[in-house]
């Protein structure tokens, strides 16, 4: 489907407007404060110096990518905790919902598990929320995932109904252990990485939406 076919929202020549700019890249990244008030500013900017719009969508994510490599470490952080947490299930965009499994229920306690290391997580690395490519893997397939970022046990799969989901203690001695300075180069390493799966979410919904 090329891009002529799709909404008017969606056209590359639009993009110098601010307005329709947010709109394409909500529907790639997500709506969020951040996004408003950084990336679509950023963008802005950087097409201001060029002589035509992007000739491809995939074009439009690298400009977001490199406008982002220019923003402080608080600027990214903050961009990042505008997506939604895996695991949500309320208040997800359509397309959102659809790459989290949405179309199938998900055990209670799966839920639990990633509500518990999203709290760990955003302990753990502070001022950052998790995020990551789901690529359509199932929500349980993500708790693994997390368990490794946060260097933990990895978790019995699948998930047994009585598993203690709210372990280790937000408040414990371990945990606190574990949390990272965002000066150090940990913080940053996953800062980069939750950065980079953003733009491989956003060129997946493209190609679902047959745009390149």
């Amino acid at each position: 489907m090329s891009a002529s076919d799709q909404d008017p929202i969606l056209a590359l020549e639009d993009c110098t407007s601010a307005d329709s700019l947010t709109q394409l890249l909500t529907l790639l990244f997500e709506p969020s404060d951040p996004l408003r008030d950084l990336l679509v500013p950023s963008v802005l900017l950087r097409l201001t110096t060029r002589t035509s719009p992007p000739s491809t969508y995939n074009e439009l994510i690298d400009i977001c990518e490199e406008v982002a490599k220019d923003w402080t470490w608080d600027e990214k952080a903050e961009f990042l905790s505008g997506h939604p947490m895996i695991g949500e299930v309320k208040g997800l965009s359509k397309l959102s919902g659809k790459e989290q499994g949405g179309a199938v229920v998900t055990p209670q306690v799966i839920l639990d598990r990633l509500a518990h290391l999203n709290a760990l997580y955003c302990k753990i690395y502070p001022g950052m929320r998790y995020i990551t490519f789901v690529n359509s893997r199932p929500r349980s397939a993500i708790i693994p995932e997390m368990e490794s970022i946060l260097s933990l046990p990895l978790s019995p799969q699948p998930l047994p109904d009585d598993f203690p989901t709210s372990e280790p203690g937000l408040d414990s001695a371990d945990v606190e252990s574990r949390v990272k300075s965002p000066d150090s180069a940990e913080w940053k390493n996953e800062c980069e990485r939750g950065l980079g799966d953003v733009w491989l979410i956003g060129r997946a919904r493209l190609k679902g939406l047959g745009l390149q």
